[in-house]
Formats: C-alpha cells, structure tokens, sequence
C-alpha cells in the first residue's frame, strides 16, 4: 500500500512538474544547454525576430556622460532667449573625437519657456540637475499647441539609386538576416542600405484593406503604392550575392503579394544629442485644456540620440515623440503624467514611436491613452521594455495601418493591449500590425489577432484575464498565444536575451580588450570574479571608470589610482553577462565591451 501510495505520489509530481514546465515553455523559441537561443522556424522558414539591434548605438555602447562646456541660470519671466542662445553658442564648437560639442547643464530652478527650442546640429546635450521637483524645471508657457524641445536637423535619408539591386529569393522570410540580390552589386560591409518591400495589390485584397469603404463611405481603401517600405539596414557580411544585415526582416517578401529591393543610402541626419535629468511640464487651464504644450520632447531627422530620467507633466500629447525620420533612440526612465486634454483620438500618445530601431524602457505613464505606441507603417525593429501604465484610456499597441516587427516586452498596464484589424476606424486604419510580439506582459485584456496569409502576432507568456481574437471592430484569426498566464521564466525578458546574446556573438573570440591606441587594455576577457586593467605609463594620471549593464545603469564605479598601471578589481558580486567599462577623464572617453563568464 506505501509503495503504491509512494508511485501515486512520484506520478502525480511528475505530472505538476510536466504541467509547470510546459506552461512556462514556448513552441517558438528554446533554450540550448549552452544557455543559447533556439529559433524553431515554421514551414516556411518564418521565425520570432531579433527584436534587439535598437536604441543609442544599437545597444552596443552605453549612453555616455558628455562633458559640461556651458553652464546655465535661470532668469526672471521669459527662458526662450537664455536656452536658444546657449544651444546656439555651443553649435559652433568643433566636436570632439566622439562626436560631441558637450553639454549645456542648467542649474536647478525653474524656467519659463514661451516657444520651442530647437537644436539642429550634432552632439549637444541638454542636462537638468534632477526631475524630484527641486531640481531644473522647464515650463512650456505659449498658450498654443508646440512642441517644446524639438531635436531635428539635416535632410534625412537619401537612397543612391545606382546601387539598388532586386532582391532575388523566392521567399524572404521573417527573421532571416540574409538576402540574395541580382549579380553585379556593389555592397560592402558597413554599408548602410535599405530594404525596399514593395507590395502588390494581391497583398492589400488578402488582408481585406480593399474594402474599408464598404464598411463606411467616408473611409479610405489601402493602396499598394502608399506601402512601400523601407526599413534600415547595415551590411555585416557579403558572400557573392548573399548579403548578411544587422537586423532581420520584418515582413515577408512572397512574389505572390510583393517584390523587394536592397539599395544603398546616405545619412545627412544629426546625431549624438540628448536631453537629461530634468522635469518638463506645461501649463494649462482646465483638465480639457486644448491650447498648451503638446509634445515635451520631438525627436526627428536623427540618430543615436536619447532622453532619460525625465519627468513630464501636463502635455496634451506626448513625453516623447520619435517621428518617422529618428533612428536608433533610447528613451530610459522617463514618466509621462497627468495629460490635460480632451480624452479623444490624437491625443495621449505617451511614448510615440513612428520611427526606426528605437527603445523605449523603464517608463512609466498616468492617464494616458495610447501610453506605448507605433503610427503608420512603422519599420521594425522597434522595442518597448520594462514599462508601466495606470489609469489606461486606451490600448497598448500598434495603433494603425500595418506597423510592423515591434516588441512589447514586460510592459504591464490596467488597460488593453492589442493588436487587431481596427477595420475603418480613423478613416481607414485597418490592420494595426504584424509581427507584433507582446512577451511576459501584464494587461486587463488583450486582443491579439493574426492578419491572413503567413504574417504573425504572437502573445507568449502575457497574464491577463482575456486573451481574445474577438476585436472591437471585427473577429479574426487568434494570433499565436502561449503560457497565457505564466511568464517565461527560461527567458524573462526576450529584449535582454537577445541583445546579451548578440553582444556576446560580438566579443566571444577576444581574449581581451585594447582601444586603438593601445592605451588601455581590459583583461582577460571574458573574466570571472575580477578583471585588469593596463595604462601605458604616462597616459592620463586622473581617471574614472564606471562599468554599465546592458540596459543603461551603472552597476559598479572606481577611481583610477594614478600611480598604478596595472590594477586588479573584484567583479564577483556582478552576475553573468555583457556589461560595457566606461573611461572618462578629462580629455579621454572610451568604451569597452567586458563579457562575465563563470
């Protein structure tokens, strides 16, 4: 009787711990012995996508603290003049070898500002001295709707039409990273180029966009010419006329519904700028106040810039505005409060993504509508981690018109997050997005709906009481739903795992790190509990180093001792991982990448 109730039980727990370990498991990607990511790719060879060549430098460097060259007070009444001619100043600077004029520290107090300010050249940084409300305030006045801080500048992007090439598989799926192109092109590792998919209007009937006018007059059916796309890309390795791009596809090339193209472009944006540590509000008159600041920040016609920890109040539209010409931006520990305005369409777009390979992480946001969300015809990778909302008047999401391969990755909210065909709403928004990724969220309700054809939108490891095809405006297909209910504790942040993973593709061959100089070296590498660093004698007496995690804080700082060129520091209470060992010292910034393998 005791060995039969012993076998019951030994059953029984096996049967928990199947039940446990298949509920904390996806069909789509797995974990290796060697701790690695598995994609398991459909018939067709479509796979989940590497969400995470996004952000300041892809990623792979962290945001750096840019030296102050000017130094600012508040005035009595007016700001404008004190601000703009202190950006103006500093434009003329000659960079430095980083890229970087410097940056503009304004004193703590408060400055009243009645228009927009705008900085339009490379490398300038705007710095408060804290968000807690002691610290730098800066009031939008202007009893308007403006932006306040506009970053933008240059001419954008221009593709070289002498270099495009056609794109020649048979079908291009998602999450490949490879193309093959017509013989006799011209690319080069580095190159920056573009991936032209180029719709037909087989594609436009199968998703049904051809019939928006049926469901309401006033409505506007899709074209297949206004969805052209072109998502940016660099070349990382060419062999014959296979061509190898930092980021994968995003959405299938099918010469049944689309062609495709790879051509070369110039960048004439600005780049390297940021804005930091301050508190941003607006005033108003009423809680429905339509006449006053919109936008905090607008990042546009730039890359490799950032905002982080600030803390906005009062604007009618958004903290953060990424248009479609920004790229590679990181918006970190920012918070988007209180929007006063009416609670409508175009109105309370927290964080506002319409560009390319941007990150948005460790926000948060307060009686917003829309807190997370794409525009039109976004070009992934996009990523949105590690963010909150309360008091949710809308959905999280793609809000129209087919955005595509964006990550909503550990973003919890009261409200709805969803993807779904919103059908004639707003004139014709239709499908919202593919290739949408929502991974370990928490929300009230989800609706997730797969677009017809081999496109996906996948729901894995959400809580949330509902998970539903039934949409607000129509029913479809149920997208891919996995561990509902049950995070993925194997990879709890699909973002960090994958840029950890890449960055760690990156420097896995190094045994250590030297900068160009030779001036600095950072072994070994990879390291265990402690790591050395090596001066050549004379160079820089006074220095700081400060090592980062990969997702922008600092984990770990020390003082140089002058007198030693060869010094050893513990790193053993630093879990296992990328991290990035910053340099700084006066006339010196140098980054290095450090992997921690035990």
């Amino acid at each position: 009787m005791k060995n039969k109730f012993a076998l019951f039980c030994s059953r029984l727990l096996l049967t928990l711990f199947l039940q446990i370990s298949l509920a904390q498991t996806t069909s789509l990607i797995s974990v290796d012995s060697n701790g690695k990511l598995v994609y398991i790719p459909d018939s067709k060879g479509n796979i989940v996508p590497d969400f995470s060549g996004v952000g300041y430098m892809n990623s792979e460097s962290p945001i750096p603290t840019v030296v102050v060259v000017k130094t600012i007070n508040p005035v009595l009444g007016d700001n404008l003049a004190n601000i703009q001619n202190a950006i103006n100043e500093v434009s003329v600077l000659t960079p430095d070898a980083n890229g970087f004029r410097g940056a503009i520290l304004f004193k703590a107090g408060t400055y009243n500002i009645s228009n927009s300010i705008t900085i339009s050249v490379s490398g300038i940084v705007l710095r408060g001295e804290g968000f807690d409300g002691s610290g730098t305030n800066f009031i939008a006045t202007k009893t308007s709707q403006h932006n306040l801080i506009n970053f933008v500048g240059g001419s954008g992007t221009s593709v070289i039409s002498s270099s495009t090439k056609a794109i020649t598989n048979a079908y291009l799926p998602i999450g490949t990273k490879q193309v093959s192109v017509a013989s006799g092109h011209t690319f080069g590792v580095g190159d920056a180029v573009f991936v032209h998919r180029i719709p037909n209007d087989t594609w436009i009937n199968l998703l049904g966009m051809n019939l928006l006018t049926s469901y309401d007059p006033l409505a506007t059916n899709w074209v297949a010419s206004s969805y052209d796309l072109y998502s940016q890309r660099k070349v990382t390795a060419v062999n014959g006329n296979l061509i190898t791009l930092d980021a994968p596809i995003m959405d299938i090339i099918d010469p049944v519904y689309s062609t495709g193209e790879l051509m070369k472009y110039t960048d004439n944006r600005i780049q390297k700028c940021g804005i930091e540590n301050m508190r941003i509000s607006s005033t108003y008159t009423t809680s429905t106040d339509e006449n006053h600041g919109w936008e905090a920040v607008s990042f546009d016609k730039i890359l490799n810039g950032w905002a982080r920890n600030l803390e906005v109040y009062y604007f009618g539209y958004s903290a953060l505005h990424i248009n479609s010409l920004a790229s590679w931006i990181t918006v970190d520990n920012c918070k988007m409060l209180d929007a006063k305005s009416l609670i409508d369409g175009g109105r309370r777009y927290s964080f506002n993504v319409d560009g390319q390979r941007n990150l948005v992480q460790n926000c948060t946001t307060r009686n917003g509508r829309h807190d997370y969300v794409n525009g039109s015809r976004t070009c992934g990778p996009n990523v949105f981690y590690n963010s909150s909302s309360t008091i949710q008047n809308s959905d999280i999401g793609p809000h129209h018109r087919w955005s595509t391969g964006i990550l909503f990755d550990n973003i919890v909210g009261n409200g709805s997050q969803d993807v779904q065909n919103r059908l004639d709403s707003g004139s014709g928004h239709g499908w919202s997005g593919g290739q949408i990724m929502f991974w370990n969220c928490t929300a009230g309700k989800m609706i997730v709906q797969d677009p017809p054809g081999d496109q996906r939108n996948w729901a894995i490891g959400c809580k949330s009481p509902e998970v539903t095809n039934v949409g607000d405006w129509t029913t479809e297909l149920l997208g891919t739903v996995e561990s509902k209910g049950t995070f993925i504790a194997a990879i709890p942040s699909l973002f960090q795992t994958q840029l950890n993973e890449r960055l760690s593709t990156l420097t896995v061959n190094e045994i250590d790190f030297s900068d160009e100089n030779n001036s600095i070296r950072l072994f070994p590498n990879p390291a265990k509990d402690s790591v050395s660093i090596q001066r050549k004698k004379g160079f820089i007496s006074k220095m700081q180093i400060d090592i980062y995690n990969t997702i922008g804080q600092k984990v770990k700082s020390f003082p140089v001792n002058p007198d030693e060129f060869n010094a050893k520091y513990s790193i053993s209470e630093l879990k296992e991982g990328i991290y990035f060992v910053h340099f700084n010292a006066t006339d010196y910034s140098k980054t290095l990448k450090l992997i921690i393998n035990r």
